[in-house]
Formats: C-alpha cells, structure tokens, sequence
C-alpha cells in the first residue's frame, strides 16, 4: 500500500486528527486495563470475549483516558484489522502500517499500540512479541474468540501477557445506558450487548450478531464443512438454556454422530455463544460424568431467536444470573459455580469461592405454594450436606425471609442479588 493511502486509514481511527467515537463509559474494564499498562513486566494486554460485546470501544477509552492524562496522541496508534480497507491482511502489512507511523507519525518515541481484531490477520503473534521484547511498544490486543488465548500463541507471546475478559453489559452498566423504570425485566428479556440495548430494530441485530459468530468465529476458524449442522446445534443451546444435557443425549435429539456434538459443542464454547456448568461433586470423576447445564452468554440470543419470552421468563431470569456468575468466575480465579443434583432433588447454583459456599435458587416467582416446597426442598438438603446456615432464592421482585430446620431462607429480587454480587466482587 502507499503510505498515503496508510495514513488516511489510521487517521479515520486514531485520535491524531480526528475524534473517534468512544462510546458509553465502562469503568471497570477501563481502570483494570490502565492498572495493568503501569506494569512494566506486562508489555501485551488481550481483550476477548463475544463478538459486538465492546472490546473495541473499552480500549478506545483506555485511549482517551491515557491522553487526558498526558500521553501524547502520537503515541498511541489505533489499527482496526476489520477495515475493508485493509486488503492484504498479513505479518508484512502489519510491519508496512507501522514503519509508515513510525516515519510520519511517531519517529522517536515508545508506543501503545490498538490492534483491534487480530484474529482476522495471521501472524499478529510475531508483531506482537518482536515489539514488545524490543520495548518498541506496549500492546492493548482485542479479539472475538478464544483463538487468541491458543496455547500456541501463548508460547510465541512468552507468557507475558494478560487476559482481560469483557462481557456484554451487566445489570449495573445497563443501567448507566438506560433510563427504563424496569431495567431488570429489560435485561432479562434484551441481554447486554450495547448496540441491541440502544436500538430500536433488535431482533435484527441479534439475528446479524448470531450469523456473524457462527461463521466467522466457528465455521471459518475450524474450517467446518457441514454448516448447517452447527447452525443447527448453536440453536439447540441458546434456546435450551438451564437445560441438562449430554452429548449423546444430543447426538440422538439431533441425529448427529456423538463426536461431531462433542467437537462442535467445543467450538461453540470458544467463540463465547455459550457455556456449560458441571454438577457439583466432591468426586471430580462423578462430576465429569454426570451431565452439565447449558446457558448463553446473552439472553438476547435465547430471547429473540425463535423463543418467546413471556413464557421462557422463568429461564432467562436463571440464564442472567448464570451470566452473572460466569462475569465474576472470569475475573476470580477462585470463584467456581456448580449445580446441585442429589437425590431427585435440584439446586441451581451452588458457588464454591477459596473454602466458602453459597446455595441459591432461582425462580421467577413464588406465587403457588407447591412451587415454594419444590424450591425449599433441594435447599435444604444441600444446606444440611454444604453445613450451610443461610440459602438464597432469586425472585424477580419477591422479597421475603424465613427459617426452616434452623436454615435460613432469603428470599431476594434478582436485581438486589446482582448488584450486590457485582459489587462484593468490585466488577462495578
């Protein structure tokens, strides 16, 4: 390319001459990575997550921020790897853009260097560390899937970067983007993804979200001939969420031989669509055999994709408080969450963190009396076997205390439950 035709491109992102747009703040993800950019034995921060989740517009605040305080603007180079633009999407290009900005742009100083979607450009990896280990440059590296996290890449990098999980908006950032008087029906029914948050066409957007992840960040990163297989298999989960199942339960469901399920369910998981929770057992071989819970990263995906969410309310109340959990595990490195199953008898999550646990149930409400036994009865089980004095039932607005067999049962609105967790965990 010539190097005028680099330079318009890298204006139209970086802050040199022109004001990108950097979107609503997202504070958490921001102050962590600029602690981690202080670190002089870090020199390489990945952002992953889900596609569209707003990796691309948290480091364009890291950005801001670094300027505000005094980085000067020149320093910092923004390179989006989706830019049409960008034609010849390689090790050679990405040395082309950054000679020409070290030429025109930044001759003499250090940088901190955007490279935004580096999965769509192979060898990034060697870029990357040749840099960094020339103290050339410090590296925020945003990606859609797990691609990045590859243990060959981790060889390349050498070990010296760090992982910062970003998540669609949770309960607590949604209401930073909403005024709504009924932010948590909002988010149960929309999910977190900020573009759907804000639009008024939403299911298109979730359509085009769900199409996009499973051909670029499935069917073409593992190369996948039968298409509509996947396709059929990721449906299958975003609309079964909370459901237990194994892989052969789906080869027969679905017709498909059990490895493919087993493969795909792999794939699925790594572009972020969906995750799975293990049954709780002190027995790491009885929990390994036993079948695991299914939810998705959003509930936009359950709740717009052929689903109706008056009627699945129930399951997309328990599908944000797995999102919840799943944001908190990815920040803790203690922080596990499991199901319970003994018995006949059923507890939704139990979270184990360091040598604590909490049980908890969640329904959407607790209005018969035959639902409130069937909730009370795997609690208090599992209380007596996990030595626990106090259990917890998630409601969407029902609040309530009582005492049975000397546990003590809390009653809690989902909204209540979810600030406090986000808040007790500082993801806030």
């Amino acid at each position: 390319m010539e190097e005028n035709d680099i330079i318009k491109i890298l204006d139209f992102w970086n802050f040199w001459r022109s004001n990108p747009k950097t979107g609503i703040r997202r504070q958490f993800y921001v102050n962590k990575i600029e602690t981690l950019l202080e670190d002089s034995e870090i020199p390489i921060i990945i952002e992953t997550g889900i596609r569209r989740a707003g990796k691309s517009f948290i480091a364009k605040q890291v950005a801001e921020d670094l300027i505000k305080h005094g980085i000067t603007k020149t320093r910092i180079l923004i390179i989006n790897l989706e830019d049409e633009r960008l034609i010849d999407r390689n090790y050679s290009m990405l040395l082309e853009i950054y000679n020409t900005y070290k030429r025109i742009i930044n001759p003499s100083e250090t940088s901190i260097i955007i490279l935004d979607e580096a999965q769509e450009i192979d060898g990034w990896e060697h870029f990357v560390r040749g840099l960094s280990e020339r103290a050339e440059a410090k590296f925020i590296v945003t990606g859609s899937s797990s691609k990045l996290l590859d243990s060959e890449f981790s060889s390349l990098l050498s070990g010296r970067q760090v992982v910062v999980y970003v998540h669609p908006l949770n309960f607590l950032e949604l209401k930073l983007f909403t005024r709504d008087h009924n932010e948590m029906y909002r988010y149960i029914t929309e999910g977190g993804f900020p573009a759907i948050v804000l639009s008024r066409v939403k299911n298109d957007i979730v359509s085009s979200y769900f199409d996009t992840i499973i051909l670029k960040d499935v069917i073409r990163r593992f190369r996948i001939k039968k298409q509509e297989d996947i396709i059929r298999l990721a449906k299958f989960y975003v609309t079964s969420i909370g459901s237990k199942i194994t892989f052969r339960s789906i080869s027969k469901f679905l017709g498909l031989p059990v490895k493919t399920v087993y493969n795909f369910s792999i794939y699925l998981e790594k572009s972020y669509l969906i995750f799975f929770v293990d049954r709780f057992s002190f027995s790491p071989k009885k929990s390994g055999k036993s079948p695991r819970k299914v939810y998705s990263i959003d509930n936009s995906f359950p709740s717009f994709l052929g689903m109706n969410p008056i009627e699945i309310k129930g399951r997309l109340l328990e599908n944000s408080v797995a999102d919840t959990l799943y944001l908190i595990s990815r920040h803790n490195l203690e922080f596990k969450f499991y199901y319970w199953n003994e018995n006949n008898r059923e507890v939704d999550f139990i979270i184990k963190n360091g040598h604590n646990y909490e049980a908890l149930q969640v329904t959407y409400s607790v209005s018969s009396e035959k639902t409130k036994i069937r909730e009370i009865e795997g609690l208090l089980d599992c209380a007596s076997r996990l030595n626990l004095a106090t259990v917890e039932i998630i409601t969407m607005d029902y609040s309530y205390h009582e005492t049975i067999n000397d546990i003590a049962i809390d009653y809690v609105p989902a909204a209540e439950w979810i600030k406090r967790k986000l808040e007790q965990y500082r993801i806030a």
